[in-house]
C-alpha cells in the first residue's frame, strides 16, 4: 500500500486514530456493507422484520469509520490510499479521501442509518423477504460509497456499474408486479447505456494522459490538446452523468423508478444514486472547466431539465411521482451550478445538496407513510390528514416550506446564496446567464406551487373517502425518519452559521473559493431577499387560483412521455426479432446454429479474401501442390483422418437418433487417437473425457423423448432438404477453417508468448508439461471462470430438465414433430 499525502492545515484538537489504521477504515467504511450483505441476507430467514435492527449497524460503523478518517486527515484533506489491484489495465483499488468525497461518502452512510431505521418501521410484519430487501439495500451502499472515494477512474466505472445494479434489483424488488419490472428494466437500460458512455470517456483520458489516476488529474487539468479528444472525452463523460442523474433527455427513468418500494425512492432517488451525477460534474469541474464547451453544454441542458421537471411536477398526482419530477428539477440545477461557476470555483454546493437531502428525504417518507396510513399516493384521493396526524402535518409542513424557500429553513438559506449567485451571471455569462436567470425564476416560482399543493391537497380541505375510510395512525417510530429530516432543516435554517466551518473544513481546492460570503439568516433587506419573497407570493398566488379552478387541466404533454417512445422502442426490438424468428421459419436451435455457422464461414472467408486478397490465396494453393508427398503424407494418420470423415459423415446420413449419436461419438473417439499420434497425451485425455460424458448425457437426454417424436422426424417432408442444407453448411465450415489454419500456416507471426511458457513452465510453474502449467497456473483463473461457467450452465439445464416431467399420456400420444426443443408450429393452432 502506499500513501499518498499534500501538506495539510494545522489539525483540530480532535479524536485522533493511529495514522496506520487510516487506511483500514477506508476500506472498513467501503467494505462492510458488502460483506454484510449476504450474512443479512441470510439472517432474515429467521429474524423477519427484525432483520432491519442489524442492518443498522452497517450504515452506523461505515460513518463513524468515516468520521474518524476525516479528522485524522485534517482539514481540507487530499490524501490517497491506494492497493495494487489489475497493473496490467492500469486498474488498482485506490481511494481518495479529499472534502468532496467525505461529503457525499457521510451523505450515504447517515441516510442510509435514517432509511435502514425507517425501513424497519416501515417493511411490517406482512412484508416478505426482508433478508433480501437488506442486502441489496447494503450492496448499494457499498457501491456508492466505492463511487465517491475512488481515485482511479476504472474503479470508479466499476462502483458506477455496480450501483446501477444494485438499484435495478432494488426498484424491481417487487418483481410481481409489471409496474415494478418496467420501472427496474428502464432505469438499468438508461443508466447503464449512459455509463458506457462513461466508460468511453474514462478510456480516452487515458489514451490522452496515460493514466486513470485522479489526483494526477487533479493537479494537472486538461487543457485543448489540438485533436478535440478532451471536449469528447468530457462529453462523454458528462452524458454519463446526465444519465445516472436523469437529466434531459434521460429524466423519464426516474418517475417510473417509483415503482420500488418508499424506502428505496427515499434513499436512491433522492440522497444518493442521482446524486452521482453531481458527485461526477464536482469531481470533473476542475479537470474540465476551462473547456469552451463545458459552460454551454452543462447550462443549456441542466437548466432546461430544472425548468422541465418543475413544470411536470405539477401536472401529476401521484405524490411520489410529483417528488420524482422535483427532483430531476433540483438536480438540473445542482449540475447547472458547476457550469456558471464564477472566478473559476464555486462556493456553496454543499449547502444546495445538503438542502436537497433533508427535505426530499423527509418527503420521500412522508409519502411513504400517507401511503402506508391511507392505501393511496394519488392527491385526488387524499384529504383532511391534519385532523387525523396534527404530528405528521407539522413535519410535513417543515418539509413543504423547506422545499418552497420559505424563511427560516435550510431551503430558505440556499435559495438567497442561489440567487445572489444567479444574478450574477448575466454580467459573467452573458446571454447564457440570463437563460439561466430565467429558468431559476420560472422553476422556483413552480417549487413553492408543487410544495403547497402537496401540503395543502393531502393535510388540507374535508377528510376524503381514502382517509375516512382506511386510514390508521402511523406508528412514532416511523416518523423519526422525517422528523430528524424536519428538524436538520430547521436547525441549520435558523443557525445557518453551524454550517460554515464543516463547510470550510471539506473545502476541495480546485472547486471551492477560498474565502466565501459567510452565511446568515438575516442580511438586511436586499435585492434577493425582495426577490425570494415576489417568487412566493406569486407561486402562492398562483397555487390558490389554480386550485380553485382544479388541476385536471395540467397533462404531461405527448410529446414529453419519453417513457412512453422508450418502451414502444424496446416492444418494437422485441416486434422485429420475432419477424426475423418467423422470417426464418423455425424456432428450432439447430436452425439458429446453421445460422451462426453459415454466418462464421462467410465472416473467415470474406476476413481472408480482405487481408490477403485472391492472389495471395491462390499462390498459397499454388505452394501446397509443390510440396513433395513423402513430406506430408503418413499412412497411419490419414487412416485416422479418412475414419473421422466417414463417421462425421455417418452422423449426417444415418436416420436413428442413436445410431446418429453413436457414429458421432466414433469421430470424436477417433480424434484421441489423432491426437496420441502428434504425441499430445493431456489433449487426447481430455476429449476420452469429454466424450464419454456428452455420450452419457445426450443418451439420457434422449430417453426424455417420446418415440413418436422421432417418427415424427422421419415422416417430416422437409427432412432431405434439411439434411442437404447442414451437410453443406458443415462442409463450408469445415473447408473456411482450413483455408484458415493453413493461411496462418503460411505466414507465421511472431509471438513471444509461446516460446515464454515453454522456457519459463519450470522455473515459474514447477513443471514440465507447458499445457497444463498454462492451464492450471500461468491461466488458473481463466480455467476457474471456465470451469464456473460450465457448473452453473449444467444447474441451468437441469433446473429446466426437472422442471417439468411428463406424464404417461404425454409421452404415449405426444404430438409427432421435428426433434429437438423446438415447438412444432400448426397452421390450425393459435
Amino acid at each position: 500500500m502506499e500513501r499518498l499525502a499534500t501538506p495539510a492545515l494545522p489539525s483540530t484538537n480532535a479524536v485522533r486514530v493511529p495514522p496506520s489504521l487510516t487506511p483500514l477504515l477506508v476500506l472498513l467504511a467501503v467494505f462492510l456493507p458488502l460483506v454484510a450483505a449476504p450474512i443479512v441476507a441470510i439472517a432474515g430467514g429467521r429474524w423477519g422484520a427484525r432483520t432491519g435492527s442489524l442492518a443498522l449497524w452497517v450504515p452506523a460503523v461505515s460513518f463513524i469509520a468515516l468520521v474518524l478518517v476525516a479528522l485524522q486527515v485534517g482539514p481540507q484533506p487530499n490524501t490517497v490510499f491506494r492497493w495494487p489491484w489489475v497493473p496490467g489495465i492500469g486498474l488498482e483499488l485506490a481511494f481518495l479521501v479529499d472534502g468532496l468525497s467525505v461529503f457525499f461518502a457521510l451523505i450515504v452512510t447517515g441516510m442510509g442509518m435514517l432509511i435502514t431505521f425507517y425501513a424497519r418501521q416501515y417493511l411490517d410484519d406482512h412484508f416478505r423477504d426482508h433478508g433480501r430487501f437488506y442486502a441489496y439495500l447494503l450492496i448499494f451502499m457499498s457501491a456508492m460509497l466505492g463511487t465517491v472515494l475512488a481515485n482511479n477512474l476504472l474503479l470508479l466505472f466499476v462502483f458506477w456499474e455496480l450501483t446501477g445494479l444494485a438499484s435495478f434489483l432494488l426498484i424491481g424488488f417487487s418483481h410481481a408486479t409489471e409496474e415494478s419490472r418496467r420501472g427496474a428494466r428502464m432505469a438499468l437500460l438508461v443508466t447503464g447505456a449512459t455509463g458506457l458512455c462513461l466508460l468511453v470517456g474514462v478510456v480516452l483520458i487515458r489514451q490522452i494522459t496515460g493514466t486513470y489516476d485522479l489526483q494526477t488529474l487533479l493537479r494537472e487539468p486538461l487543457g485543448d490538446d489540438g485533436s478535440g479528444l478532451v471536449t469528447v472525452a468530457m462529453v462523454l463523460m458528462l452524458v454519463g452523468a446526465f444519465g445516472k442523474s436523469a437529466q434531459f433527455p434521460f429524466q423519464f427513468w426516474l418517475p417510473k423508478a417509483m415503482a420500488a418500494p418508499t424506502p428505496v425512492s427515499a434513499y436512491l432517488h433522492s440522497a444518493t444514486m442521482v446524486k452521482l451525477g453531481v458527485f461526477l460534474t464536482a469531481r470533473l469541474f476542475p479537470i474540465f472547466s476551462t473547456d469552451e464547451v463545458w459552460a454551454p453544454l452543462l447550462t443549456g441542458v441542466a437548466f432546461f431539465t430544472m425548468t422541465l421537471g418543475a413544470l411536470l411536477a405539477l401536472a401529476v398526482y401521484d405524490l411520489k411521482a410529483l417528488l420524482a419530477f422535483s427532483t430531476v428539477s433540483q438536480l438540473g440545477y445542482l449540475i447547472g451550478y458547476y457550469g456558471l461557476a464564477q472566478r473559476g470555483a464555486v462556493e456553496y454546493d454543499y449547502l444546495h445538496i445538503l438542502s436537497h437531502v433533508f427535505y426530499k428525504g423527509g418527503l420521500f417518507m412522508v409519502v411513504g407513510i400517507i401511503d402506508h396510513a391511507t392505501g393511496t399516493r394519488d392527491l385526488r384521493q387524499l384529504g383532511g390528514l391534519w385532523r387525523r396526524d396534527p404530528w405528521l402535518g407539522v413535519v410535513t409542513a417543515v418539509l413543504c416550506a423547506t422545499m418552497a424557500g420559505l424563511p427560516f429553513t435550510t431551503g430558505f438559506i440556499s435559495k438567497e446564496v442561489m440567487l445572489k449567485e444567479i444574478f450574477a451571471a448575466p454580467d459573467a455569462h452573458g446571454g447564457l446567464g440570463m437563460y439561466a436567470l430565467i429558468c431559476v425564476l420560472i422553476t422556483s416560482v413552480a417549487k413553492v406551487m408543487f410544495s403547497a399543493r402537496i401540503f395543502f391537497q393531502a393535510f388540507g380541505g374535508r377528510e376524503s373517502p381514502a382517509v375516512t375510510d382506511h386510514f390508521h395512525r402511523p406508528t412514532r417510530a416511523l416518523l423519526v425518519g422525517p422528523l430528524m429530516s424536519a428538524g436538520g432543516a430547521l436547525l441549520f435554517g435558523v443557525a445557518p452559521g453551524l454550517l460554515v466551518a464543516p463547510i470550510r473544513y471539506l473545502d476541495v481546492a480546485g472547486i471551492h473559493l477560498p474565502s466565501a460570503v459567510p452565511l446568515a439568516l438575516w442580511h438586511g433587506f436586499n435585492r434577493e431577499l425582495a426577490i425570494s419573497l415576489g417568487i412566493v407570493a406569486v407561486g402562492a398566488g398562483a397555487f390558490f387560483v389554480i386550485n380553485r379552478q382544479g388541476w385536471d387541466w395540467l397533462r404531461v404533454p405527448r410529446a414529453l412521455q419519453f417513457d412512453v417512445g422508450f418502451e414502444a422502442m424496446l416492444d418494437g426490438i422485441s416486434k422485429f426479432a420475432k419477424g426475423i424468428t418467423r422470417a426464418v421459419g423455425s424456432d428450432s436451435p439447430l436452425m439458429y446454429l446453421k445460422i451462426i455457422l453459415g454466418f462464421i464461414v462467410v465472416l473467415i472467408i470474406g476476413s481472408v479474401w480482405y487481408v490477403y486478397g485472391p492472389a495471395a490465396i491462390l499462390q498459397l494453393a499454388n505452394s501446397l501442390t509443390e510440396v513433395p508427398i513423402g513430406q506430408t503424407w503418413d499412412p497411419l494418420r490419414t487412416l485416422v483422418a479418412g475414419l473421422i470423415a466417414l463417421t462425421a459423415f455417418g452422423a449426417v446420413v444415418l436416420r436413428g437418433w442413436t445410431t446418429r449419436l453413436i457414429s458421432l461419438s466414433l469421430a470424436g473417439f477417433l480424434t484421441t487417437f489423432l491426437y496420441v499420434l502428434y504425441q499430445a497425451p493431456d489433449l487426447a485425455l481430455t476429449q476420452v473425457l469429454v466424450e464419454t460424458i456428452s455420450l452419457v448425457l445426450v443418451l439420457l437426454l434422449l430417453g426424455r423423448f417420446p418415440k413418436t417424436a422421432e417418427e415424427g422426424e422421419r415422416e417430416d417432408r422437409g427432412w432431405a432438404p434439411r439434411k442437404i442444407f447442414a451437410f453443406v453448411t458443415a462442409v463450408a465450415l469445415g473447408a473456411s477453417m482450413t483455408v484458415l489454419m493453413l493461411v496462418v500456416t503460411a505466414r507465421p507471426h511472431p509471438e513471444p508468448v509461446g516460446p515464454f511458457y515453454l522456457v519459463m513452465s519450470r522455473p515459474l510453474a514447477k513443471g514440465d508439461n507447458a499445457v497444463n502449467t498454462i492451464l492450471v497456473d500461468f491461466r488458473g483463473f481463466d480455467t476457474l471462470g471456465e470451469i464456473t461457467v460450465l457448473f452453473v450452465a449444467t444447474l441451468g439445464c437441469l433446473g429446466l430438465f426437472m422442471r417439468y416431467k411428463r406424464s404417461a399420456a404425454e409421452w404415449q400420444h405426444a404430438e409427432k414433430g421435428p426433434a429437438g426443443f423446438g415447438v412444432h408450429h400448426s397452421e390450425d393452432r393459435p
